[in-house]
């Protein structure tokens, strides 16, 4: 019971943090088309919240997370799906095969809310480049025009990819690889059992 809300504790403060920074780079683009200050202000807070981002998924956060929120709620999802509902071990209607669904569907939802909020986080980060070519349409002043052309040469060499630890990608395609390879593994253990 300990572990399991220490794991839910651990999961839900790095999603909590990931959705702060993914809000503050969504309120910088949204700031820039309406000049509401200067772009070089804009620049070094974007810098400084991917630098926070940087350094949440390399800190403590990051090697949690890829164990906690993915392997063991991966595996969980595995062994519940298995043991309780596929191939319970006893077929009467007691209401372990209920706290079993709700279980696998917890399970579920931790990873696609990390899976949904790092590819979101990571196409707001990247969303940058187009606000500022859109500010640069309507721009007049040249020497603005060209700290935006300079920024925007800069973002273009550094595509932003959200990974964790610095190894791991977090977007809907490693969902999908994922959970591809977690119903191959599946799969594998039911002909398994069904050829006992």
């Amino acid at each position: 019971m300990v572990l399991n809300t220490c794991q839910c504790v651990v999961s839900y403060e790095y999603i909590l943090l990931i959705s702060y920074i993914k809000w503050l780079v969504y309120v910088i683009n949204e700031q820039i088309p309406e000049r509401r200050s200067c772009l070089s202000t804009y620049r070094d807070m974007y810098l400084e919240v991917i630098e926070c981002l940087h350094q949440v998924n390399k800190s403590i956060h990051g090697v949690p997370a890829i164990v906690v929120i993915i392997a063991v709620n991966v595996a969980d999802i595995i062994r519940v799906t298995y043991a309780n509902i596929l191939f319970p071990r006893n077929y009467t209607n007691d209401p372990s095969s209920v706290f079993s669904i709700m279980f696998l569907l917890t399970r579920i939802v931790n990873i696609l809310t990390l899976y949904i909020n790092g590819d979101s986080t990571e196409k707001e980060v990247n969303r940058m480049s187009l606000v500022l070519h859109q500010r640069s349409v309507i721009e007049k002043n040249p020497r603005i025009k060209r700290q935006i052309k300079f920024f925007l040469l800069r973002r273009l060499h550094e595509h932003y990819h959200f990974k964790l630890f610095g190894m791991y990608h977090i977007n809907i395609s490693q969902l999908f690889s994922l959970s591809g390879k977690a119903i191959g593994y599946l799969v594998i253990q039911i002909l398994f059992k069904l050829n006992k």
